[in-house]
């Protein structure tokens, strides 16, 4: 019996040694989670979860895009205490992230908004009121860099050419350099688009077909300059190849707008002053061809329509009457018009 108690002895003194080591040990690892705890919870309001709508109540209410961003975004590590709310401490000290390294200064707010850092603010800073140069068109969605580059941003010249002259010089259609055109942008192009150039041509107006011409149809190799302004320099072989009616041979004028006009869209619809009336009466819409029977315009026949018994009887008493065109034009220019007044009994109607 002695023996048998001598032999547990070592096993109780284990169990009360694992008896008080277990607490000490348990104590130890719930304290060290509590710590854990403890610390996380200084990270977030007690007793709720940081929100966009708990942050407005704090010294930094979240405006524009500072709502939409992760927290780790400004609080690096998701360190809360002491996170800066000056821009400029925020997004150079600690992010590193204004691409023009505080060349522009340190007061971010004083151009820009929380909404974007493009989108500035015109009653804290105006291109063209701070710089005097206003942007429109295109210019308006460049990138500040695509102007000043990323060397800095020194005052720039507002003429368009100090920017523009590789434009200037690569143009093809019209080829700018060669055609002498001046470097004053502005001249032709808005600030929209360099397609929808808008051209003060001078000495010959640019209407009708004209005004949808490509420049080269005119301007041939390039050449802008000493361009002839008549009609006939460029249309010679329109003018020669007519046939109905044949211009060359009937001695019509080289001048294309004495007819055709300066905003006709097409050559059909000319209009020509007769000088012989034939919008009314009985020549009123009568075929060119049933007077002018040749290809000659200058030479024409009455005689085709007005019969010489019937003309012949008309003229009984006209002294050097003759049955003869020339002789009915020279007597009667303006046609039924300047047929003399006679008697009724006479029978002569009144018909040229």
């Amino acid at each position: 019996m002695i023996q048998l108690r001598a032999k547990s002895a070592p096993a109780l003194g284990l169990a009360m040694a694992l008896a008080v080591i277990l607490p000490l040990v348990i104590g130890a690892r719930s304290s060290t989670g509590q710590e854990k705890a403890a610390a996380a919870a200084k990270s977030s309001p007690p007793g709720q979860e940081w929100t966009a709508e708990s942050h407005d109540r704090s010294n930094f209410p979240l405006v524009g895009k500072h709502r939409t961003v992760a927290c780790r975004e400004c609080h690096i590590n998701l360190v809360f205490e002491g996170t800066p709310t000056d821009c400029e401490v925020c997004h150079w000290k600690r992010r590193q992230d204004d691409r023009y390294s505080l060349r522009l200064g340190t007061r971010c707010s004083d151009c820009h908004t929380p909404q974007s850092w493009k989108k500035v603010d015109p009653a804290l800073w105006s291109h063209e009121v701070n710089i005097g140069y206003k942007l429109e068109g295109i210019h308006r969605t460049l990138d500040c860099e695509a102007c000043h580059g990323s060397a800095g941003f020194t005052a720039l010249s507002p003429d368009c050419f100090s920017c523009h002259e590789a434009d200037y010089r690569g143009t093809q259609e019209p080829n700018h350099v060669q055609a002498g055109f001046p470097t004053t942008c502005p001249s032709c192009h808005s600030q929209r688009s360099w397609s929808d150039a808008s051209f003060a041509h001078t000495g010959f107006p640019r209407q009708g077909r004209h005004a949808t011409a490509a420049c080269t149809d005119c301007h041939k190799n390039g050449v802008f300059q000493g361009t002839s302004p008549e009609c006939v320099s460029c249309h010679l072989a329109d003018y020669n190849g007519t046939t109905d009616p044949n211009h060359r041979s009937a001695g019509f004028p080289t001048d294309c707008s004495t007819c055709h006009g300066t905003s006709a869209t097409g050559w059909s619809g000319a209009v020509f002053d007769h000088p012989f009336p034939i919008t009314s009466g009985r020549h009123a819409g009568v075929a060119c061809s049933e007077c002018h029977q040749t290809s000659d315009f200058r030479v024409f026949n009455c005689l085709g329509c007005h019969e010489k018994a019937t003309t012949d009887g008309h003229h009984t008493s006209v002294t050097g009457y003759s049955y003869s065109s020339p002789a009915c034009y020279s007597c009667h220019p303006r046609g039924i018009a300047d047929v003399p007044a006679r008697p009724a009994s006479s029978g002569a109607g009144g018909q040229f």
